[in-house]
């Protein structure tokens, strides 16, 4: 029988005095990564530390609800999680939004298995990793996930001399930020989860034949830092990593490159550590 079995899971935030607006989740039928993107309005909207956390965290919450009677419509599911993070945000918000950007964001990479087909879905830029029974290792996501305008509004952060982190970023590139944030889901933009169903109908969606088991790594861009930012690791190198040292270990790894560059100078970069998470599951067909 098709099924989903979670192999280990991991969530850190990238700062300890932060709250992690990254979150994960799984069930037999599906397994899901969600990377809260960081507010840049001047107050929240909602009530709690961060709106980013509140719409990751709620977006988990109902995938797990709805998860197990949509896993086979993987667009039908994220259509019905906006609709209710929409209706939840309606209800639950402290104020109207004065302008676009301040809207609540989170990126979405989710997995179901059924009738011999891994089924991926995802809006943002986490990642999926896929490695199939036929030694085969498949990249779905963004690629790059962190785009030429975000190295760019790195670099500006790093030559103003102010350090790296939130309180940097807001000073020195937030209008960049803000005009970026306003095209989300939009067509000049480009699409992510929040209170807005349209997005169901916008998620890249893909599937893979799979003749025997597979086993899936799914990250946000935090921890798929190490391959894509970091040159540490190959696809092939960090899904095998992963199941051979295990997530934790490579946590630490993450964390002590960072560390060794707190300014940026060798990775720049707009925090000096970003909220990390990773899923690493076995998937029956």
């Amino acid at each position: 029988m098709a099924h989903i079995q979670v192999i280990e899971g991991l969530s850190i935030p990238g700062t300890p005095e932060r709250e992690n607006e990254d979150a994960l989740g799984a069930n037999a039928h599906i397994a899901f990564v969600l990377d809260g993107v960081t507010g840049v309005g001047d107050t929240p909207l909602l009530a709690g530390k961060s709106d980013a956390a509140w719409v990751s965290h709620l977006a988990r919450d109902l995938l797990l609800q709805h998860g197990t009677e949509m896993a086979g419509d993987l667009r039908k599911l994220i259509t019905t999680v906006a609709q209710d993070i929409q209706a939840r945000f309606e209800r639950d918000r402290l104020r109207p939004p004065a302008a676009r950007y301040e809207l609540p964001w989170t990126t979405l990479s989710v997995i179901s298995v059924a009738d011999g087909r891994l089924n991926i879905a995802y809006v943002g830029d986490s990642r999926v990793l896929v490695e199939t029974d036929d030694d085969h290792v498949h990249n779905f996501g963004t690629n790059p996930s962190r785009g030429a305008f975000e190295s760019k509004l790195a670099a500006k952060v790093i030559a103003a001399r102010k350090g790296i982190g939130v309180a940097a970023m807001r000073e020195t590139v937030l209008d960049d930020l803000r005009r970026v944030r306003d095209t989300v889901n939009t067509p000049s933009g480009f699409w992510l989860l929040g209170a807005d169903p349209a997005v169901g109908a916008n998620a890249t969606m893909t599937s893979i034949e799979l003749k025997g088991p597979a086993t899936v790594l799914l990250t946000t861009d935090g921890f798929y830092a190490l391959s894509e930012d970091y040159h540490r690791y190959g696809d092939r190198e960090l899904i095998a990593t992963a199941q051979t040292i295990g997530l934790q270990v490579l946590a630490r790894e993450l964390r002590h490159i960072e560390g060794d560059d707190p300014e940026g100078a060798r990775y720049p970069r707009m925090k000096k550590s970003d909220d990390a998470t990773a899923l690493l599951v076995r998937v029956e067909s």
